[in-house]
C-alpha cells in the first residue's frame, strides 16, 4: 500500500506509482540529474528554497519525501486529467503514460512540444510520434528528450501507438 494515497488500495495508484518510481528510481540524497539540476526522491526537482535546506549528497528525511512524492503526483495527475478531456481519451494506460510525461517535464509539457501537442489533438498519431523522436521531422536526428530519457520517450511513443491501435478498430 502507498501511504499517503490514503487506507484503500487503489489499483490505478498502484500501477501509477509503481511506474513512476521505475522510471525515476530512488535517492534519499540530493544528487544533480542529467540537466545538472538538484533533485532527490522519486525524481523531485529541488526548488531554490529546498536547495538551501538540503545541499547536493545531503540526505533527505522519508517523509519529507513522501510529501514531495504527493506534491509532485498530485501536480502530474491534475495536469493529465485536464490533458486526457482535451485530448478526449480515456485509457488507462495512456493517462500512466501522460502522468509520467506531466512528471518528468512539468505540465506545460505540451508547450514546449506544441507540435507533438496538436498532433495528439488531432488525433495524428504517426505525426504525433515523428515529433517525440526527431528534432525535424522527417530528420531523423533524435530530439533532445529521446537524447536524455529514451525509456521514457519510448513508453510515450507505446502510449500513443496504444491509442492509435484503438482509434483505427
Amino acid at each position: 500500500m502507498i501511504p499517503w494515497f490514503g487506507r484503500k488500495k487503489n489499483a490505478f495508484m498502484e500501477k501509477l506509482f509503481e511506474h513512476i518510481k521505475l522510471r525515476e528510481g530512488y535517492k534519499q540524497s540530493v544528487y544533480l540529474d542529467i540537466l545538472g539540476k538538484p533533485t532527490c526522491g522519486i525524481g523531485h526537482l529541488l526548488t531554490k528554497e529546498e536547495q538551501e535546506k538540503y545541499p547536493v549528497k545531503c540526505l533527505v528525511p522519508k517523509d519529507v519525501i513522501d510529501n514531495w512524492f504527493k506534491e509532485d503526483i498530485k501536480t502530474a495527475l491534475d495536469g493529465a486529467e485536464e490533458q486526457m478531456k482535451l485530448l478526449e481519451l480515456i485509457d488507462e494506460d495512456f493517462k500512466i503514460a501522460l502522468i509520467s510525461v506531466n512528471y518528468q517535464l512539468g505540465t506545460s509539457w505540451h508547450k514546449k512540444f506544441p507540435a507533438t501537442w496538436n498532433c495528439l489533438k488531432h488525433k495524428q498519431y504517426d505525426a504525433a510520434i515523428q515529433e517525440l523522436l526527431y528534432k525535424n521531422p522527417p530528420d531523423k536526428e533524435p530530439s533532445n528528450w529521446k537524447e536524455q530519457t529514451p525509456v521514457r520517450v519510448e513508453d510515450f511513443v507505446e502510449a500513443i501507438e496504444k491509442i492509435k491501435e484503438v482509434s483505427n478498430g
